[in-house]
C-alpha cells in the first residue's frame, strides 16, 4: 500500500505507512520500507513540492510495469529537468539498471561513470562503483577497469554493503588464491 501511495505521488501518506513497515519483523520488508522512506525524505529536503520525486516515481512505475521504452524516456526527461538536484543520482542509477536489462551496456556504463564522478559523495556512489565494476568484469571484459572500481569501494567505502564482495572480486581479478 505504501508503494502505491508513492507511485500516486502521495508521499506524506506513503511515509506514514513506511514508518510502520520499517519496524516489521520481516527484514526484507523493513529494508525495502527503509529504502523508500529515505528516498522520499532525502529528496523532500531540496524539493518541497516533490516535482523531481513525482517524476521519478512515475518513471519507476513505468519500469515496474515493464514499459521500458517509456520508463527510459521518463528518466531522460527527469535528468534534464532535475540536473544537479538530489534526485539525479537515483535517476541515473535506475536508468543504468534498466539499460543493463535492455543490454545497452555502454549507456549503463556512462550513467555509472556520471554517478561516480558527479555524485561520488552521495549515498549511491558505492552502488555505482560496484555495479560498474561488475559490468567491466562480466560483460565488457575489462578486468583492469573492474579492479579500479572495486578499489574505490575498498579504500573509500569501508562501511558499504558491497565492501566484502568488492574485496573478494578484486582479489580474484588480481589472481590471488581465494580459500
Amino acid at each position: 500500500m505504501a508503494k502505491a501511495s508513492y507511485y500516486k505521488g502521495d508521499f506524506e501518506w506513503a511515509k506514514t505507512q513506511l514508518k510502520v513497515l520499517k519496524s516489521s519483523a520481516t527484514q526484507l520488508i523493513a529494508n525495502d520500507a527503509q529504502d523508500l522512506y529515505l528516498l522520499i525524505t532525502d529528496n523532500a529536503i531540496e524539493d518541497s513540492t516533490y516535482t523531481g520525486l513525482k517524476a521519478f516515481a512515475r518513471a519507476e512505475l513505468l519500469h515496474y510495469q515493464n514499459r521500458n521504452t517509456e520508463a527510459l524516456a521518463a528518466y531522460d526527461s527527469l535528468l534534464v529537468s532535475q540536473k544537479g538536484k538530489s534526485i539525479e543520482d537515483e535517476a541515473l542509477l535506475a536508468q543504468a539498471i534498466l539499460f543493463e536489462k535492455n543490454k545497452e551496456f555502454n549507456k549503463a556504463e556512462q550513467n555509472y561513470i556520471k554517478i561516480t564522478t558527479l555524485h561520488k559523495e552521495d549515498i549511491l556512489a558505492d552502488d555505482a562503483f560496484y555495479r560498474l565494476g561488475n559490468l567491466y568484469a562480466t560483460v565488457l571484459n575489462q578486468p583492469e577497469k573492474a579492479k579500479i572500481q572495486y578499489e574505490q569501494i575498498i579504500f573509500n567505502f569501508a562501511d558499504s554493503i558491497f565492501y566484502v564482495e568488492a574485496q573478494q572480486k578484486y582479489r580474484k581479478l588480481r589472481g590471488d588464491a581465494i580459500n
